[in-house]
């Protein structure tokens, strides 16, 4: 397939033609099928990742940059999507035993874990006295930033508090939970990182 022709596809996909998206899938699946089984070893994987790598395109069509590599592009991101979806998977096999249990019924959602950590009491308890030693501004911050997903340039446009003074509290609550939850860390990088 001619760079070109797939560029031109892509200008397509942009203008939100479905043929367009069709035709691209059709003439790059089964390049980008057996690149994904050749990194991941796994059909199943490799085809999700593909999946996901194309309704994505579909659903920011009208957000999309102009690509003059549309195959590389693609490699790329079919190569990111499974390895995410291998570190994703490490984490969840990583957790404790009391965590693994929700795993056995199908995969964990963010719900599922925030239901896991609040069954377990300890942890509940350490995360409450940790949160205790924050300010009451640190605590706003941390809330804004990881649970309700905004970034520092939004958290500043909301409270009037300059992006680096948002940085550096965030910075020092983090600081401050690390050192009360040391032993119980991994479970929340999980859940605020994934």
């Amino acid at each position: 397939m001619p760079a070109l022709n797939m560029t031109s596809l892509w200008e397509k996909i942009r203008q939100e033609d479905t043929s367009a998206m069709v035709s691209l899938y059709e003439q790059t699946y089964a390049d980008l099928l057996s690149y994904g089984v050749q990194l991941s070893n796994s059909n199943e994987v490799a085809k999700d990742a593909i999946n996901d790598v194309f309704v994505d395109i579909w659903d920011n069509r009208s957000k999309l940059k102009p690509v003059e590599h549309v195959r590389a592009y693609l490699f790329a991101c079919i190569r990111r999507k499974i390895f995410q979806s291998i570190a994703s998977h490490r984490k969840i096999s990583n957790l404790p035993e009391d965590m693994q249990l929700f795993n056995d019924q199908g995969d964990l959602s963010y719900e599922d874990i925030l239901v896991a950590m609040q069954r377990s009491d300890e942890i509940r308890y350490k995360v409450q006295k940790a949160l205790e030693k924050l300010t009451g501004r640190q605590r706003e911050l941390i809330q804004m930033k990881y649970f309700k997903g905004m970034d520092y340039q939004q958290i500043e446009s909301e409270t009037g508090i300059s992006m680096k003074t948002v940085y550096n509290t965030i910075y020092n609550a983090m600081k401050i939970l690390a050192d009360e939850l040391r032993d119980i860390l991994f479970v929340l990088i999980f859940l605020f990182l994934s």
